[in-house]
């Protein structure tokens, strides 16, 4: 019986070292994040003819979505954080930022469960740095791992990484072409054809213009698409070119053109300027973890 009892306790004493060596062992980054992030391996990338290494990165898979950026919302609302809550707000009215008229958009886009799975616009860059922000701290609460895991916008360099791998194509998809194999539209953007061209003969210059009569000032019906819909890249990500502009880390910057460019301009070289919200840009994360991977 004493032999017996000494057995189970050495059993329990195990038992318990086990699990405390396996409460200390820190979580990975790959265990922590959600399906939604994706890797992108290292590589080398060509930026204004200088070649840049890029260590590899976790990305998420979408732009961050209105009922991501919801959630962010509401728990700045929770706390009670004015200050936070005043840069982080969605500036609704900059569907109206030109002469169209999107009292629709305005009133549900960022509201509507339909718009759900809708890529975010209409924040500021000081906003998408605030998220970032927001979202290592969740997951440090999360995982209790005191800014290990550091969320960010991405890096122009990581954008082109991100959207080219290792091809030299001009898209994500990467190809060439607006269109696949079998025809299919390959991105959201403004689509144009002959009947929009015009040529100015005393500039000797080529000029988009639109018959009001046919198309009004432009169509843009469709406006933004899902940020999970077309196809995925090599690795695995949405929308990097076309639907809403990446913005980067450097402010005033977005990459890879918008649902109201055209072909050319949705390009993996191609950027924007921008100078506030607008209902053109968007903007997803990479996490870095910044002891290991």
């Amino acid at each position: 019986m004493k032999r017996n009892l000494t057995s189970l306790l050495c059993l329990a004493l195990l038992f318990l070292s086990a699990s405390s060596k396996s409460a200390k062992k820190p979580i990975t980054l790959k265990k922590a994040l959600t399906d939604s992030f994706v890797y992108v391996p290292s590589g080398n990338v060509i930026l204004n003819k200088d070649t840049i290494s890029v260590q590899a990165f976790y990305i998420y898979q979408t732009e961050v979505k209105n009922i991501d950026y919801q959630e962010f919302i509401a728990d700045l609302k929770k706390k009670g954080d004015q200050e936070k809550l005043l840069v982080a707000l969605v500036d609704s009215a900059k569907w109206n930022l030109r002469s169209e008229k999107n009292s629709a958009y305005e009133t549900y886009y960022h509201s509507h469960p339909a718009y759900s799975e809708f890529p975010v616009v209409n924040v500021s860059h000081e906003a998408a740095m605030l998220y970032c922000k927001w979202l290592s701290e969740k997951y440090d609460e999360k995982y209790g791992t005191k800014g290990r895991f550091l969320f960010r916008l991405m890096e122009k360099a990581e954008y082109v990484r991100a959207s080219r791998g290792d091809s030299d194509a001009t898209y994500s998809w990467g190809t060439h072409s607006l269109r696949n194999d079998k025809g299919q539209l390959m991105c959201n953007h403004a689509q144009l054809s002959g009947e929009n061209i015009h040529r100015n003969r005393e500039k000797n210059t080529y000029e988009i213009r639109f018959n009001s009569a046919v198309n009004g000032v432009i169509s843009y019906a469709d406006v933004l698409a899902a940020a999970k819909s077309y196809w995925p890249n090599q690795f695995k990500v949405y929308n990097l070119n076309g639907n809403a502009g990446e913005m980067i880390r450097d402010k005033g910057v977005a990459m890879g053109g918008s649902w109201q460019d055209p072909g050319y301009d949705v390009r993996i070289e191609s950027e924007f300027l921008y100078d506030g919200p607008n209902p053109f840009t968007g903007f997803r994360v990479v996490i870095t973890d910044v002891e290991n991977w």
